[in-house]
């Protein structure tokens, strides 16, 4: 490895605002990508999201081809855009600025850790198959989307959904880096809507106030929490986590009504949900489970005039613990870390979700660490994480394919 590449071109990336839809900020670090990639002789090519959603925001997924003329493809996922910088940072979000921290040295600024941390590991380790002659066993297909960290339905899912690559096994870069992962959850977001009818605060007599019915109503919807968490995945957390597997949640995150006035009855208020599900589970049995309790609640609570509204559902992945891609990765992680790391599950989810009806192993690994305070002020990744996510890159490659 070359620390002055991958010192370089993680201070370029950082330095770039590429969180999601700013599309000055997509275009100017696929550039930088894009002429990474030019410069190690892949076949490249690039899928704009913009073709399926059709709203004007540029989305460039880039797509790259190893051929080695192997039978099988390892695919390695990561992406480029971020959340935004946010504020009370002690130092510049896109500054890049390095520091030592308890011995080692971290690299600071927004999406140094989620994920451009493991766009780096990543082409660092192309960057040495390809210039070392390094022998893959596996043909790879590099990926580096747009959208992420908004679900991905036209980054990561529009090329699975096209089937614009074919995979044998994919490794998500993009996770901690304190166990092997072999799951993530899976996500669904709706808005649940009460109605009630519109007057004036003073002359109350007549109009139903649709903040209050919400406060009964949704009072009563915080039982879903606890049923919620009656699911329970077969996957640990990662050691520090003082709940040991994975489990189902349900949270309000976010109220708005039209009524901005204090002496006006609101006459509707919106309420957004995130339902979080164990990696084994489906979305549409979750989905009709939610819907069936919601029925419940309108009848408990005789507020009938209410919705739910499912905006988006995206799967996480399980992957069987046994599976011998799983065992050749982890091989290949202790070759690269000197540590045997737990294998584990996801409490968060990443774009493999999008890859699940492949039907083909998906892992993911990264960079983040405890004290990476990944979408949080102050940001940072450690160069050792980097270092050994790319000789993991480089050890399984030279593995045979199960």
């Amino acid at each position: 490895m070359n620390d002055n590449y991958e010192l370089s071109l993680l201070k370029k990336l950082v330095s770039i605002n590429s969180q999601t839809g700013n599309i000055e900020g997509y275009r100017e670090i696929t550039n930088v990508i894009i002429n990474e990639i030019n410069s190690l002789g892949m076949e490249i090519r690039i899928y704009d999201g913009n073709n399926e959603a059709k709203d004007g925001i540029y989305r460039p997924n880039i797509v790259a081809h190893y051929n080695v003329g192997a039978d099988k493809t390892l695919g390695l996922l990561t992406h480029f855009d971020t959340v935004p910088p946010g504020t009370s940072w002690h130092v510049d979000p896109f500054g890049a600025e390095i520091k030592e921290v308890d011995g080692e040295e971290r690299v600071f600024g927004r999406g140094a850790a989620d994920d451009k941390g493991c766009i780096v590991a990543a082409l660092g380790a192309l960057r040495r198959i390809i210039k070392k002659n390094i022998r893959s066993r596996w043909n790879i297909t590099f990926m580096c989307v747009a959208d992420e960290e908004i679900g991905g339905h036209y980054g990561a899912g529009y090329i699975a959904r096209n089937r614009f690559v074919s995979l044998d096994a994919l490794i998500v870069l993009d996770s901690s880096s304190l166990g092997l992962v072999v799951g993530t959850s899976g996500i669904v977001h709706g808005v649940i809507k009460i109605k009630g009818k519109q007057g004036h605060a003073g002359y109350i007599l007549g109009s139903q106030n649709a903040l209050h019915r919400a406060v009964i109503f949704l009072r009563e919807m915080l039982d879903f929490i606890d049923s919620r968490s009656l699911k329970i995945s077969k996957l640990k957390n990662p050691g520090s986590m003082p709940i040991p597997n994975i489990w189902g949640r349900f949270s309000l995150t976010w109220i708005k009504t039209s009524n901005t006035t204090f002496n006006v009855i609101p006459g509707d208020v919106e309420v957004g949900f995130d339902m979080r599900l164990i990696p084994e589970e489906e979305p549409k049995d979750a989905v009709a489970e939610l819907k069936a309790f919601f029925e419940m609640m309108k009848y408990k609570t005789s507020i009938y005039d209410v919705e739910l509204d499912i905006i988006r559902t995206h799967a996480g992945y399980y992957t069987d613990e046994k599976h011998p891609f799983v065992r050749i990765a982890r091989d290949a992680l202790y070759e690269a870390t000197g540590r045997t790391l737990p294998i584990i599950g996801m409490l968060g989810g990443n774009d493999g979700g999008w890859f699940r009806d492949y039907n083909i192993p998906i892992i993911s690994f990264g960079v983040w660490d405890e004290k990476s305070n990944i979408h949080g002020e102050d940001e940072s990744v450690s160069l050792r994480k980097i270092y050994e996510l790319e000789e993991f890159i480089v050890n399984l490659i030279q593995k045979p394919p199960p």
